[in-house]
This record gives C-alpha cells, structure tokens and sequence, in this order.
C-alpha cells in the first residue's frame, strides 16, 4: 500500500478561496445583470471540500491506520447542523409573514427536508422548494460526507497507481453522467441539485487531495480567467453549460487549490472566508426578501449582503464555534466543508 502520508497545514489562501467562492454566490443571488453563470461558485466549493475532506481523511488514515466512520460523521454534524438547524428556525418565523402566497405547511414541509439533507431530491420525494433553494448544495455535501469516508477506506487498501486510476475513472463517470442526465433528463436543469449528478467537482477535489501536489503560482491567473469565462458566458438552463460550464469551473478551481496564491490569503478575505458558512446561510433569505418588496438588485446586494454577513459574525461565534471545537493541543488546520 502506498499513499501520501504528509500532514495537513493551514493555508490561508484556502481560506481566502471559500470567501472568494461565497461572494460569487453572494452576488450572484442579487441577480445583477451580465452574471448569469455565478451559480458556479458552488462549485468552486465543492472541489475545495473535496480536498480538504480528503486531505484529513488521509491524514488520520496515516496515523492511526482506519479512517473513524463515526468520529467523522459526528464532527461534520457538529460542525454544521447546529447553524443550519437555527437558520431554519428562523425562517419558520419569518417565511410565513413575508411569502405569504406560499402555505406555511410548505415552509415547514422545506424546512424539514432541509434539516434532514435531503432538500436536493425533494422535488422527487414530494414537491419542490419554494424559497430554501441554497440548502441543496448542503445536502449534496452531506451526502458526500455518508459515502466519500467508506469508498476512500476501500481505496486505500490499493496501491497508489490504482487508488489514483480509480479517482480519475470516477470523476469522468461523474462528469459523463452528469452529460447524459442534462440531455435525457425531463428538463435541462432537473440534474442541477442532485448529489449523482454533481459529484464530478467533490471527486476532483478528493483527486487533488490524494495527489497533494503544487504548481506554480503563475497558474492563478489562468484560473481566475477560466472561472470568469464560465460566470459571465454560461448561464442555466442551456445545455451547454451542463456539458462544458460545470468542467471549466471544475478546473479553475483545480488550479487555484493546487498553486494557492498568496493574495487569497489577504486577512479580509481570510475573515471572510471563516465566516463562510453562515453567509452562505443567511444572505439567501435576506435577499428574497428584499426582492420579493421589489428592491433592485444594487440595493439587494448591498443590504441582503451586509444583513448576511451580520447574521454570519453570530451564528461564528454564538453558534458554531460552540459545537465545533478543535482541540487545544492541535495546530490549527483547515476547516472542510461545504462554505
């Protein structure tokens, strides 16, 4: 058996690439013109949990020889559920008063596909998602988290050449299968939310993690113009974007993980990029809102932002921090997850 066994350090720039990603998805949402393919920030994220998740993963595997199941699942509950459960709470309140065209039995029916992760097929299970449309991505990484820990247990009983053979047999399987749902699918997007159809970008991000490797630094720039092509040129419901936009983003975050510029890892940025999760949570709501009273979409983007990124500095440090500890006598690492 042969795999990497190097330790996980903190990078910064990491952290300044999971801000980068939610402001593309923050400003994305206030629905500004010219930006039709920002929904690929989500996907920027998936390649960056996909490795970070991976990297851990291998981490411990080195030093104690398994990979806890367990010990794994609970963190990533700890780390995530508490905030989204209060999130929903919230808008249990606040949904009923503002969308008052939709029934609050349709609230609660989203809001508890949503605690449970399994907002991305609820269209399947029931009907669809009237306004926690942002919660699918969630669900898929959650997905992600049940399997990926069980599949890379197996794995690794390999050598290296296989393991790495197997991960780059996975990723076009996934991307080919994502190919085949958009042409074969009832509708062109019907794929867009569902962990099968999306889990090319999380398998190259577990690729990158394996193989740990750096390229130079010059790469960012390519990257950051791979991913502004495909924010300002793809856009949804086009087939086009499912064949060739998810793969472009896929890359252009590939690129950045794997050259980590040191500009990513500006302190703001960093700030930010902590505060992620909760951002991603709250400035959804906030937005629909101020859009559902017929704001336009500088002001959306300006208040629902500002408003999200308050609730995010609280959910931090009153909610997730206080379930998601590391412990004292580590050095600090990078935090997987989904923002």
């Amino acid at each position: 058996m042969n795999q990497p066994s190097a330790g996980i350090r903190y990078s910064p720039s990491l952290d300044g690439l999971r801000a980068i990603a939610a402001l593309i998805i923050v400003f994305y949402h206030a629905k500004p013109p010219s930006f039709s393919g920002g929904f690929f920030g989500v996907d920027v994220f998936f390649v960056l949990s996909g490795f970070l998740i991976t990297r851990l993963l291998l981490v411990e595997h080195a030093a104690a020889g398994r990979i806890d199941y367990a010990a794994f699942m609970g963190r990533r509950l700890r780390r995530l559920a508490p905030a989204l459960w209060l999130f929903l709470l919230a808008y249990l309140v606040v949904a009923p008063l503002v969308f008052i065209e939709t029934p609050w039995l349709k609230h609660a029916r989203d809001a508890g596909w949503s605690a449970v992760y399994l907002v991305n097929y609820a269209s399947s299970l029931s009907t669809g998602v009237s306004i926690l449309g942002h919660i699918w991505s969630l669900a898929v990484e959650m997905q992600f988290y049940l399997l990926w820990p069980l599949l890379l247990g197996v794995l690794l009983r390999f050598p290296r050449h296989a393991v790495i053979g197997a991960m780059v047999l996975l990723f076009v399987c996934a991307t080919a299968w994502r190919w085949w749902a958009a042409e074969n699918f009832g509708n062109v997007w019907d794929f867009y939310v569902r962990a099968d159809t999306r889990a090319s970008g999380l398998l190259l991000g577990c690729l990158l993690g394996y193989l740990n490797c750096q390229i130079n630094v010059r790469w960012a720039w390519p990257a950051c113009l791979i991913l502004a092509f495909a924010m300002t040129f793809y856009s949804t419901h086009w087939l086009a974007s499912a064949r060739y936009g998810f793969t472009l983003a896929e890359i252009g975050a590939a690129l950045l993980i794997m050259s980590q510029p040191t500009w990513l890892g500006n302190r703001i940025l960093v700030w930010i990029g902590t505060l992620s999760y909760g951002l991603y949570l709250w400035h959804y709501l906030f937005m629909r809102i101020l859009r559902e009273w017929g704001w336009e979409w500088p002001e959306t983007l300006a208040i629902g932002g500002a408003l999200g990124l308050v609730a995010a500095v609280l959910s931090y440090h009153f909610v997730e921090r206080r379930f998601y500890r590391r412990r004292t006598d580590q050095k600090p690492e990078q935090k997987p997850g989904h923002a």
